[in-house]
């Protein structure tokens, strides 16, 4: 097949939600084409896209090896090692790609957003600095530092009015600005005109982003039917012995972060952040099988032995993280994926993170997020996926007994006494590092990643209430029985 052909083919493959076909034909092209940089760049783009973080490190070091002065080869290693909590080598390669070309804004931003989550902070913003002193309309490198510098100057903040309101930039980049400017607001407590942007950067997000309300909602509801009874134990013994996954579960800012971060101060616990091996290991067997359905209609399909398959891939491709035992995965998916983990990975440690609705679905309205959590930018729909989410999570603690629940607010009252019980549930010893969570130098990829390097703090504690007139649509809307 003409490349050209191969190419278009792979667009279409694309196009229609289905990147494990056109990894194959793009990585069939750029084999036989070495020195084709459309087709590296598309290849990129379709593993970061399908979180394929292996794959994209394999084919980033394969162009490398061709081509050491690719700087979109260097950028996506960089990630991928970034991704998977390798953050000394994602600088260094990063630091590769500035000496190249140092005048690229955006690769100044990356550094900044590597730095940031490395804990040093005052590098990270220095870099951002540079970005902006080369790009000074870069909505990436606005909203990175937009934590880190509190209120900005009257002369900043106009500026960025200006490129929020105007239309020089994409609206996803319009949406970033404002969030950013909202930031700013609260931290010079004009909390009315923060609402007014975070509204209009929800506004803006929600008219472009390609979001299907009632398909999530199905999605939630169908999940616990797929798993109507409490799953078998009987793969448990094929892993005996293996090192254990703590998955932590629940919707954006209900405390996964925080959990995690206590969790990974235990000298034999690693974590993991975000990871997506658990979705793509199913997303592997159901393609070698054939099986084109979305989850969870896939379900009634899996026999015994493709569970353990899936368990098995995922074990194998998160070694990475196993050396002390136990390891994190806080994909904020995970809520609904139980079954699948029980099932799975049956001798898995699920830990639920909760905290008040409001507190929890305001803390979800005032946050951009580069990309997913569509239904994060309307009211009504927020309250409707906590609704659904509520029932989905009493589903699976009446089907096990396995999991813990983590509530925020007994956690910021009595700190030792719930981290004492969820070690206890993981099976842990008592380590003090717990306690001190926030003086973890661990890498923190998360949007939390700011916030979890300071001690508990109830100032988020009943925060909505400061809004509570604009939330109203939110509340009314929230199934308080």
């Amino acid at each position: 097949m003409p490349v050209q052909q191969a190419m278009v083919l792979a667009q279409r493959w694309l196009h229609s939600g289905q990147p494990l076909p056109a990894i194959d034909v793009l990585r069939q092209i750029t084999q036989q084409v070495p020195g084709f940089a459309d087709a590296w760049m598309m290849l990129f783009a379709a593993l970061n896209h399908s979180a394929d973080q292996q794959g994209l490190v394999q084919d980033a070091q394969r162009c490398l090896a061709s081509k050491p002065r690719f700087i979109p080869a260097l950028t996506s290693l960089s990630l991928a090692k970034r991704i998977t909590q390798q953050h000394s080598d994602a600088l260094r390669l990063i630091d590769k790609a500035l000496k190249l070309e140092p005048t690229l804004a955006e690769l100044h931003n990356h550094r900044g957003v590597i730095l940031k989550e490395m804990g040093r902070s005052d590098a990270a913003l220095e870099s951002f600095k540079r970005c902006l002193a080369l790009q000074p309309d870069n909505a990436n490198a606005i909203w990175n530092r937009s934590d880190m510098v509190g209120a900005l100057t009257a002369a900043e903040y106009q500026r960025c009015q200006a490129l929020a309101s105007g239309d020089k930039l994409s609206p996803n980049q319009r949406a970033m600005i404002y969030y950013s400017l909202g930031r700013s607001d609260e931290s010079a407590q004009e909390y009315a005109r923060q609402f007014d942007n975070i509204q209009a950067g929800a506004e803006l997000k929600r008219s472009i982003v390609p979001y299907q309300h009632s398909a999530e909602l199905s999605q939630i509801e169908k999940a616990a039917a797929a798993f109507p009874t409490a799953a078998s134990a009987s793969a448990a013994d094929n892993l005996a012995g293996k090192p254990t996954p703590i998955f932590i579960c629940g919707l954006p800012r209900s405390g996964t972060t925080l959990t995690e971060q206590i969790l990974s101060s235990h000298p034999s616990v690693a974590g993991g952040d975000e990871l997506n091996d658990l979705p793509l290991a199913c997303g592997q067997w159901l393609a070698r099988k054939g099986i084109r359905k979305t989850f969870p209609n896939w379900v009634a399909d899996m026999p015994e032995d493709g569970w353990q398959a899936i368990g098995n891939a995922y074990l194998d491709s998160t070694k990475v993280l196993q050396d002390g035992g136990w390891f994190t995965d806080k994909n904020l998916q995970n809520y609904k994926a139980i079954g699948v983990i029980r099932k799975a990975l049956p001798h898995a440690k699920i830990v639920v993170c909760r905290r008040n609705p409001m507190d929890n679905l305001w803390g979800c309205y005032r946050q951009f997020f580069s990309e997913g959590m569509y239904f994060t930018y309307q009211q009504e729909e927020l309250a409707d996926i906590w609704n659904a989410s509520e029932k989905l999570i009493q589903h699976w603690r009446n089907t096990g007994s396995d999991i813990f629940v983590m509530e925020y607010e007994t956690l910021i009252a009595e700190p030792e006494h719930t981290i004492r019980a969820l070690l206890d549930f993981v099976g842990l010893p008592w380590n003090d590092a717990c306690l001190n969570f926030h003086e973890n130098k661990r890498s923190v990829r998360t949007l939390s990643a700011t916030q979890v390097r300071k001690p508990l703090s109830n100032s988020r504690v009943a925060q909505w209430q400061r809004y509570e007139e604009q939330l109203q649509p939110m509340l009314n809307r929230l199934d308080r029985q």
